[in-house]
């Protein structure tokens, strides 16, 4: 991994900065959420307390007193957005949940809705009756036929009942025997399947806040008594005996002018009687706070702190509020709140905190209210955008000036790197042009030791390739005198023992100057390969006849050549643009090393590769295997792994100089031992310029 990288990595860590300050948003959020609660819980408080002082304002149409001593209300009347006319079809009534009751003997159901638009009261009944009777007039208008009959506060019964299906009239008793029309009531009969409908609208003023009812079935020839399924009922028998309907329940505007006055932005209130009925409503859970910030960055708040939140309940819009949890507590005199998720928006919660009313010691009702976390969320709106954008400026700015920095200091030690390949690969001018950094810093210093290293690495190198020529300067005069010295004892007659000595020191005097021949011819390699001109060489016809050549010269070796045949020996892929005289040298060089460690009768093959992108040349011989740690110092100079008791001098040029010859021609030159280690195999890899 590249230092840029490396640093990129390391910069990643500026991310804890934005999760640090998430953890940060959260904390306050909890607190702000658990401040809520406490302040919502001692509003409540208070607003409970001032309405308990007035119970009557809460109850209009009974006394709180008396209240015990009635039977609890069938009707719960739900208010209406729009009239609706009594034509005895369900069609036009909004989703309103129904109550069901059923006979005491279980053979026959009802279901009833009600509601109130304005001063108007509408009630909704389908009746169960296999066998339907119908009024007859001419007994009587409202004393037989099938019937519902409607207890009123106001002391009147109504009486509807059908000569046939569509629109009735409705009669009350004023006398036992004497029957009144009500003409303010409008009243429709439907037949259908399982029984009839009756649709009734009447104006809320005629129920003095008081409603119940009977039905009878006039095939039974009895009252149907009805034990209800959710609900208790006041039958008309009961109502006879001067016993009065039960309150019914409805959201009164009195009741919501005595809570609004409590109520203000973003607070909703909500009133439930001892039965859980709602009795009053006001106020809205939206609020006005404006914020400046970015939809986008409140979008990404609020999903913050909803990962905060582990509420999983969803807001229970219209169910019976006596499954919830806060007002069950309220209903046992205990002050709770609970969270919800809110169903209209996924990361908006609701708190609803329910109270009770207590009046002489009894709960009469209970006040709800209810607000939306976006009271809170609001508030830290601002505060999460600031935060927000100097986070992404901070990490953005320290990324970025990471990743410069990294860059610089990855260009200055690509530059030294570069330097030091140059230096290598460049033999004759190691060190020339080696940077020297002014920096104060560890780069700088490690710069400027590797200059110092460089500069005495080429002082030193520039002695060693002098070194050769001064040597063959100072030695050849003596060498001179030795063998002028010896061709004159050689005139004169020596005894056996001086003989012997002057032959030694002929032999000596013949090896330092085959040294001094050797260290001369590299100098002279180098010199030519400065001085010489390329062409266009075919190599394969090259190696073809010096392979001829080499096959009489090493007369004692088996010398194969392969990868040429004749009928292909002048082919466009064997032409390289080379030296040709460099290139004999070379492969006398390599055809000289093989001889000289190859046993007498061995193998020594060449092989020739040509491609469209290279050319490669290789020398193999039988014999001993080179050691690994010498297998890529071979082609320095000086080097050589010949025993030492050998009778020719070797001073390890041979090979430097195939090397200087190979980088010559931008090649690659490598030394190894054979797959089955018969010996070992030179490889030359020649690229094709163009």
């Amino acid at each position: 991994m590249t230092l840029n990288k490396q640093l990129l990595c390391v910069s990643l860590l500026l991310l804890s900065l934005p999760w640090a300050g998430c953890q940060y948003l959260k904390e306050m959020d909890a607190s702000l959420r658990q401040g809520q609660e406490n302040v919502m819980q001692a509003t409540t408080k208070v607003i409970a307390t001032a309405l308990s002082q007035e119970p009557n304002k809460l109850h209009p149409h009974q006394q709180i007193e008396s209240a015990d001593n009635d039977s609890e209300p069938i009707f719960y009347c739900h208010p209406l957005d729009a009239p609706v006319w009594a034509d005895g079809y369900a069609d036009e009534w909004p989703e309103l949940p129904w109550a069901d009751f059923q006979s005491e003997d279980g053979q026959q159901r009802l279901s009833y809705r009600c509601g109130i638009y304005r001063d108007e009261l509408a009630l909704f009944f389908a009746i169960d009756d296999q066998n339907i009777t119908y009024n007859n007039p001419t007994i009587s208008l409202a004393s037989n036929g099938d019937r519902l009959i409607l207890a009123t506060g106001s002391g009147k019964d109504y009486i509807f009942t059908a000569v046939a299906p569509g629109k009735i009239t409705t009669r009350y008793f004023k006398t036992p025997e004497e029957t009144y029309r009500e003409s303010v009531i409008d009243a429709s009969w439907i037949d259908h399947d399982s029984g009839y409908q009756l649709e009734i609208n009447m104006p809320l003023s005629l129920a003095k806040g008081r409603l119940s009812f009977s039905v009878i079935n006039e095939s039974i020839n009895n009252v149907a008594h009805y034990s209800p399924l959710k609900n208790s009922l006041l039958n008309y028998a009961d109502n006879n005996q001067g016993i009065f309907p039960p309150w019914f329940v409805y959201q009164a505007p009195s009741i919501k002018q005595t809570i609004e006055a409590f109520s203000h932005d973003g607070l909703r209130l909500r009133l439930i009687d001892k039965q859980g009925w709602l009795t009053a409503t006001t106020g809205t859970l939206e609020t006005q706070t404006s914020s400046d910030s970015h939809w986008l960055l409140r979008r990404l708040y609020r999903a913050i702190l909803a990962s905060n939140n582990d509420v999983e309940i969803y807001y229970p819009e219209g169910v019976n509020f006596l499954k919830r949890n806060e007002v069950a507590n309220a209903f046992n005199d205990k002050t709770s709140s609970q969270w919800y998720r809110d169903s209209y928006s996924t990361n908006h919660y609701v708190l609803a905190t329910a109270v009770p009313i207590i009046h002489q010691g009894k709960v009469i009702s209970i006040l709800i209210s209810e607000q939306s976390s976006e009271q809170t969320a609001a508030l830290t709106d601002q505060a999460f955008s600031r935060l927000f954008i100097l986070s992404l400026f901070v990490f953005t700015a320290t990324a970025l000036g990471l990743l410069a920095y990294a860059s610089w200091l990855s260009w200055r030690i690509r530059r030294l790197n570069t330097a030091t390949e140059l230096a290598l690969n460049d033999q004759n001018n190691i060190g020339y042009h080696y940077p020297n950094s002014q920096a104060n810093d560890e780069i700088g210093s490690l710069t400027r030791n590797y200059a110092e290293l460089m500069k005495r690495i080429r002082e030193y190198t520039d002695y060693l390739q002098t070194l050769s020529r001064k040597l063959s300067h100072e030695l050849r005069t003596p060498l001179a005198i030795i063998h002028s010295s010896l061709d004159n004892l050689a005139n004169h007659t020596p005894d056996e023992k001086s003989q012997t000595y002057q032959q030694r020191a002929k032999e000596g005097a013949l090896r330092l100057g085959n040294i001094l021949t050797a260290m001369s011819e590299a100098r002279r390699i180098e010199e030519s390969i400065e001085q010489a001109e390329k062409e266009n060489t075919n190599i394969a016809r090259l190696l073809w006849e010096l392979s001829q050549a080499y096959s009489d010269v090493y007369s004692d070796y088996q010398i194969n050549l392969q990868g040429i045949e004749e009928t292909n020996i002048d082919s466009v892929e064997n032409f390289l643009f080379s030296v040709p005289d460099l290139l004999v040298q070379m492969l006398d060089k390599l055809m000289d090393n093989a001889a000289s460690f190859c046993p007498e009768g061995g193998k020594i093959t060449l092989y020739f590769q040509a491609s469209k992108n290279d050319i490669e040349i290789s020398v193999s011989n039988e014999g001993p295997l080179l050691p690994k740690v010498m297998q890529k110092q071979l082609f320095d100079n000086m080097v050589s792994v010949r025993e030492e008791e050998q009778d020719q001098t070797h001073l390890g040029l041979g090979l430097h100089i195939v090397n200087l010859i190979v980088q010559y021609h931008q090649g690659i030159a490598t030394a190894e031992n054979l797959a089955d280690n018969s010996g070992v195999i030179f490889t030359i890899r020649f690229p094709k310029m163009g």
